[in-house]
């Protein structure tokens, strides 16, 4: 009975101390993901650590025991990432919105915490498309796709925060990011999924000959994405020739402080300041000039902001894009004012997808049911959202794409306006609720895949930063400084004709057909598994 006793004492230590290194196995796979991940994305801005970011995570799901085990260690996982990129939330929160330093808390993990939720369901998905054996990374990398695109979309209609895409990682390394003239940014994601798994996969498989293949098909997969950008990207910067139209551009950064924005103690100072920049434009050749959102505190339809942007446009012979709330009756809309250089033509564009909480609130019945005093951050109130499809803007012949502030993370909107003949993209926004902090760096990154996913050029006017210019396949050209006051000025080539991107046209054709496979082979091994 006491040799018993010695030998079932000592097979549950033998258990106890393996559970345990399986656990601390688990908790630097999720460290280390974590943190490439977090280096991948701006502020940092490291491409190369994505192709990598998810191999430590996958080989964790390999040594997971079961579908909640793989559940809860990837939702922990996601956690760490979020919490580091979204850091940001925090200080808008506190600093920009007037929440206390517990609700900001709340706020920042919170928003963290629920995000995690589709990585979650990636990872546990994983448990059972492990047993598909070397199909095992195509599969992964179909999944993560698929749970991007169903956020993205369930995003577009005001149920989510499609702010990190994998994808996006690749903004700076310009020859990798061509694909998403094909694909979009879900084809980038399939790629940094891929590699991720592969890798991941190898390490998990007995032996070093059994992961050489592995290892290959990730190499092979970032050379012939490389190839393609490599192929398709022009050497030197765009100029105006038989095939591209010129369109000189100035983009206005007046840099008002966000606390002086709302406030009337500070009107004269901030008029004294548009029309003094507005001044910089006169004799030059510049035909249109950009400013931010909410560039006028209040509406464009003012007397004393409409006669200051009419001497602007006539003095400088520009025509006008300016920031400004869009009143109708009793509805008021964020929005921006396109005003003809004689100032008798005056275009208006409505937002159509609104900051939630910041300009809505979304689920308002519900949320209201249940925090009957929740109000959206800051002064300004809620807002109505535009209808879609509204037409580009005519700039003189040339149809003007253009997005606000948080409307750069969906492409859906882009995609739109392409196929209604944009030649050429706006994005307005007033940056200056983030401070100081990776928030104007990662939505300056959006903005740069959206532009090659068009192949369209960006202008990009910010109150305080980030503006800039960026070229059809995504280079950043220009940019200004962060809590400067500038005006940039760029000569911009636009494509003559109505060809367009083959995503353009075709739209998120590669989410979709991941989507199919995941959901297909997913359904099937689970039941299959549980059978």
């Amino acid at each position: 009975q006491d040799a018993r006793q010695k030998i079932t004492f000592g097979a549950r230590l033998k258990r106890f101390c393996a559970g345990v290194g399986n656990g601390l196995f688990l908790l630097l796979c999720a460290l280390a993901t974590a943190w490439l991940v977090y280096e991948s994305f701006p502020r940092n801005s490291r491409p190369e650590l994505a192709w990598f970011a998810l191999a430590p995570f996958i080989w964790g799901v390999t040594r997971t025991k079961g579908f909640w085990s793989s559940f809860f260690y990837s939702w922990f996982t996601a956690l760490l990432f979020h919490a580091g990129i979204f850091y940001w939330i925090y200080y808008t929160c506190l600093h920009g919105g007037g929440l206390s330093q517990g609700l900001s808390l709340a706020a920042w993990l919170g928003l963290s915490g629920l995000l995690s939720v589709q990585f979650a369901v990636f990872g546990g998905s994983c448990y059972f498309l492990k047993k598909t054996g070397v199909f095992f990374p195509l599969l992964a990398a179909c999944g993560f796709v698929a749970l991007e695109w169903v956020h993205q979309t369930l995003a577009f209609y005001g149920l989510g925060f499609p702010w990190l895409m994998l994808g996006y990682t690749q903004w700076n390394a310009p020859e990798v990011l061509q694909i998403v003239s094909f694909t979009g940014v879900y084809g980038l994601s399939f790629a940094l999924a891929f590699t991720g798994a592969s890798v991941g996969w190898a390490f998990a498989l007995p032996g070093v000959k059994r992961g050489v293949g592995h290892m290959c098909m990730a190499a092979l997969v970032f050379l012939g994405l490389f190839a393609f950008g490599h192929y398709r990207l022009p050497s030197q910067p765009l100029r105006p020739g038989k095939a591209l139209l010129s369109l000189n551009a100035a983009l206005m950064q007046p840099n008002i402080d966000q606390y002086k924005k709302w406030d009337e103690t500070f009107e004269t100072e901030i008029t004294d300041t548009l029309e003094e920049m507005g001044a910089s434009l006169a004799g030059t050749d510049v035909m249109l000039a950009v400013w931010p959102e909410s560039a006028v505190p209040g509406t464009l339809l003012e007397d004393r902001y409409f006669n200051l942007f009419k001497r602007v446009a006539a003095d400088s012979g520009a025509y006008q894009l300016v920031g400004s709330n869009v009143p109708d009756g009793d509805a008021q809309y964020v929005g921006a004012y396109l005003l003809s250089p004689d100032g008798e033509n005056l275009q208006s564009y409505r937002k159509i997808k609104l900051v939630p909480f910041g300009e809505y609130i979304p689920l308002e019945k519900w949320i209201r049911g249940a925090f009957p005093d929740v109000e959206v951050l800051g002064e300004l109130g809620a807002f109505t959202p535009g209808v879609l499809g509204q037409a580009p803007l005519d700039l003189g012949g040339v149809a003007l794409g253009r997005t606000i502030c948080y409307e750069s993370i969906f492409p859906q909107l882009w995609v739109l306006q392409g196929r209604q003949g944009a030649k050429l993209f706006v994005n307005i926004t007033n940056d200056a609720w983030f401070f100081n902090t990776a928030a104007p760096y990662q939505h300056l990154a959006i903005n740069a895949v959206r532009a090659a996913e068009m192949g369209r050029p960006v202008l990009r006017a910010a109150n305080t930063g980030f503006s800039a210019v960026i070229d059809p396949f995504g280079r950043v050209e220009q940019k200004s400084g962060l809590f400067t006051q500038e005006v940039l000025r760029a000569e911009v080539a636009l494509p003559v004709g109505d060809k367009v991107t083959f995503y353009t046209q075709w739209g998120d054709w590669f989410a979709w057909l991941c989507a199919a496979i995941y959901f297909t082979l997913f359904i099937s091994v689970a039941v299959f598994s549980y059978e």
